[in-house]
């Protein structure tokens, strides 16, 4: 009942501005703004997770990867975005549902069950590994770049653990006080770091290690190419790099 209130016909969408989702509908359908979609997108997020949970809680233990599902669930809402029609008289969410089930149903039955579990992981290392690839001046010296990769990787890392570190979680030998204040203290130094990144940088890095979205999603809720997203990433954690050392 709830959802049947909040999510009213496609039509009604773009007749009452009260809802921000009205305003966003417009602008992307009316006007193609990318802006508006990777704000539906974020919006309907939650939907396309919920629907990737119980689909894969309904494959048998251990064929599939709970972040392949999530994968294909995001793709299948960027699809229903790009194709929803909100003059017509169709709730967006049960539009969205089938969607979004049948990309991941079609998604799994074309991946084998001996990559099924590890295609995701890999495909993101391999994303950032590429984007993270020494510049030309850093090639001179091997430590150098050694060094310059080795602190990109470590702050993806952070990005992606955002979670208080706990003496007691960690295995021993454990951190002292001191070593958990001062992880804790660098983990509030990056999340106020990421405030001074461009509005684009920010984006990237939030839907990449917050959200598990990955390059190929993010170019085209970007409208630009892989590339250009391997570019940004790359970018943003040198500029993480460079505020930290400023502050540090």
């Amino acid at each position: 009942m709830a959802e049947s209130r909040r999510d009213t016909s496609g039509l009604a969408l773009l007749v009452r501005p009260d809802r921000m989702e009205a305003a966003w509908w417009r602008a992307w359908t009316q006007d193609a703004c990318e802006e508006a979609r990777r704000k539906l997108f974020d919006h309907h997020r939650k939907l396309a997770d919920s629907i990737a949970l119980a689909q894969h809680g309904k494959r048998p233990p251990g064929t599939h990867d709970l972040g392949d599902v999530r994968q294909l669930a995001y793709e299948g809402l960027i699809q229903a975005i790009t194709r929803f029609d909100p003059t017509r008289a169709v709730p967006f969410s049960a539009f969205a549902r089938m969607r979004i089930t049948g990309n991941i149903a079609n998604g799994l039955a074309s991946m084998s069950e001996a990559s099924a579990q590890y295609a995701y992981a890999r495909r993101v290392e391999r994303d950032r590994l590429r984007s993270l690839e020494p510049s030309p001046a850093e090639t001179s010296s091997p430590i150098s770049a050694l060094a310059g990769l080795a602190s990109r990787i470590a702050l993806g890392l952070m990005l992606e653990n955002r979670e208080p570190v706990e003496p007691d979680t960690i295995p021993t030998p454990a951190p002292d006080a001191y070593q958990s204040l001062a992880w804790r203290d660098m983990q509030e130094r990056l999340t106020r770091a990421l405030e001074q990144l461009s509005d684009r940088e920010a984006y990237v890095l939030r839907q990449h290690y917050h959200h598990a979205v990955n390059f190929v999603q993010i170019a085209g809720l970007l409208g630009v190419t892989k590339g250009r997203v391997s570019q940004i990433h790359r970018a943003a954690l040198d500029r993480l790099r460079q505020i930290l050392g400023e502050v540090g």
